[in-house]
Formats: structure tokens, C-alpha cells, sequence
């Protein structure tokens, strides 16, 4: 219910800019001959550009996880390394929230009608390993003593990473405030999701042995990157101040996963590629300066 909340206010101050900017110009109509109107609102060469970009989520890590990180060498007889190919999850029809923050978008305008784009976004997670502490428990009725066990915290590692670089060519329209658009991008994608469970377990069988659950860290690591037609135009509500709308007509992404069961052993591959059309669409606010 809050997500569609956040959408109406949205939604509202956005009638509420645009009418009120509407009004303006046309006041300013009756006394200008309006060509000023254009140039008010038009991008130049130098000028930057920043906005908030709304929309699916932008990491490509399908098929990273628990599930699919080779499991601990202490399970032996199933000791697996999974054979999942990345998932690139950027795409779905059916899941595409315009009130989800994505990442940010900055553009250089080389030439009025000429921009360069840089956008993404980083998320990385760090728990470091801790060795457990192995309990003790006397139930003599006499002298007992109760010290508890302290499990080891597994280490969990994760980074997501996507960058888009490209560039867009400007038209101009009849209309003062609109700017249609249309460029090229290249994307590069990241994740990697690393665990290493600590934990010393005394059989006590006494022979002075102890098993070890993990042999080493052991991981999953995607990378992807590919080629990206896109196209998408910017409506001005008032000077330096823009909001835009953005889809992908067509969309090539490569990627390959690479799975480590430990330091020192063969890892396992897998790889995927994924064509969409007039997918990943995106909702934009920004500034201009």
C-alpha cells in the first residue's frame, strides 16, 4: 500500500509543476513572441545533467546465492558444485516498480544535441568469519557448571556492480519543454557471493582428530556486459529541472558465471545470453545544470 502512495504523491506533484509551468508560459506568450521559450529550456554544450533513475532493479545476479554456491567440503558424499547458468533477471515483463530507486544517471553535453552518459550503481556486503567456541556442561548434582556454546559466524561476503556507459543524439520537437533522445549504451555487470563457515567440531572419539567444515572460501561470481540500443525523451517542468522516461528497443547482454568450491580446485562454468526487445524501461528525475 506505501508504494502506491508514494506514486499518487508523485504523480500529483507532477500535474501540479506541469500546470503551473503551462500557466507561466502562456502568460509569457502574450507579451514575447515565445522563441525565447526554447532556448530557456534547450540543452548546451558543456552543461551536466544528474538525475535519480526509478524503475526494475539494475543488477544482474540470477542464480547467485546460497543455493548456488558450491556447498562445504564437510558434506562429502554430496560435496556439489552447482551447474546453474546466470540468470540475467535486469529483464522481466512482469515484475517493474516505478517507485523502486534503481541508481543515478549523469550526462555530459559535448555538443547541444550531443551527450555522453554514465550511470549504475554498487552495493557491497561484508560479514567476517568467527571461529566458535565450544561449550561445557557438568550435571553433577553438587558442583554443576553450565557454559554455553557460541556457534561460529560463517563468513558472508557480496558485491553487486553495474555500470552503463554510452551516449545519446538530441531532437528537438514543436514543443519548447520535450526533448526525444536516442543513443547507444554499454553495460558491465558484477556480483560475486563468497561464504566460509569456521566451525571446528571435536568428534570426540578420541583419537585427537577434529573436522573442519570448510576447506577454504568457496564462491559464486557473475560478469556480464553487452550492447544496448536506447531511446527515451525528457520533459522540462521548469528551467534545469527534467522528467524522463526511458526504455531499451533491443538489448544484447553476455554473461558467464565461474564457481569455486575451494582454493586450489577446479571451478565450475556456466554462461548465458539474453536478447530482449523494448524492455527495462525507466522512470527518470533530474537536474540540469
Amino acid at each position: 500500500m506505501k508504494k502506491y502512495t508514494i506514486l499518487a504523491w508523485m504523480l500529483l506533484v507532477t500535474l501540479g509543476c506541469v500546470y503551473a509551468q503551462d500557466a507561466t508560459t502562456t502568460t509569457t506568450t502574450t507579451t514575447t513572441t515565445g522563441s525565447g521559450d526554447a532556448a530557456d529550456y534547450a540543452p548546451a554544450a558543456g552543461d551536466i545533467s544528474a538525475s535519480i533513475i526509478f524503475g526494475r532493479g539494475n543488477f544482474l545476479n540470477g542464480n547467485l546465492g546460497s543455493s548456488v554456491t558450491p556447498t562445504a567440503g564437510s558434506s562429502q558424499s554430496s560435496w556439489t558444485v552447482p551447474g546453474y547458468a546466470p540468470y540475467n533477471n535486469t529483464v522481466d515483463p512482469n515484475s517493474n516498480d516505478i517507485t523502486n530507486i534503481v541508481g543515478a544517471e549523469v550526462r555530459y553535453f559535448l555538443m547541444d544535441n550531443i551527450a555522453l552518459k554514465l550511470s549504475g550503481g554498487a552495493i557491497i556486503r561484508n560479514t567476517p568469519a568467527q571461529t566458535n567456541v565450544p561449550g561445557f556442561i557438568d550435571t553433577d548434582a553438587n558442583n554443576a557448571a553450565w557454559i554455553p556454546a557460541y556457534a561460529a559466524v560463517v563468513a558472508d561476503n557480496k558485491v553487486d556492480v553495474n555500470i552503463n556507459l554510452g551516449g545519446e543524439y538530441h531532437f528537438t520537437s514543436k514543443y519548447s519543454r520535450l526533448y526525444p533522445w536516442a543513443g547507444l549504451t554499454i553495460p558491465f555487470y558484477y556480483a560475486r557471493q563468497s561464504f566460509y563457515d569456521p566451525t571446528i567440531v571435536d568428534p570426540s572419539d578420541d583419537d585427537g582428530t577434529i573436522d573442519v567444515l570448510d576447506v577454504g572460501v568457496r564462491s559464486a561470481e557473475i560478469v556480464g556486459f553487452g550492447a544496448q540500443a536506447v531511446g527515451g525523451v525528457d520533459y522540462y517542468l521548469m528551467e534545469g529541472f527534467y522528467i524522463g522516461f526511458e526504455i531499451k528497443p533491443i538489448s544484447l547482454v553476455y554473461a558467464y558465471s565461474v564457481k569455486s568450491p575451494g582454493p586450489g580446485l577446479e571451478a565450475g562454468k556456466a554462461d548465458n545470453t539474453t536478447v530482449s526487445f523494448f524492455s527495462q524501461p525507466f522512470f527518470k528525475v533530474g537536474f540540469r545544470f
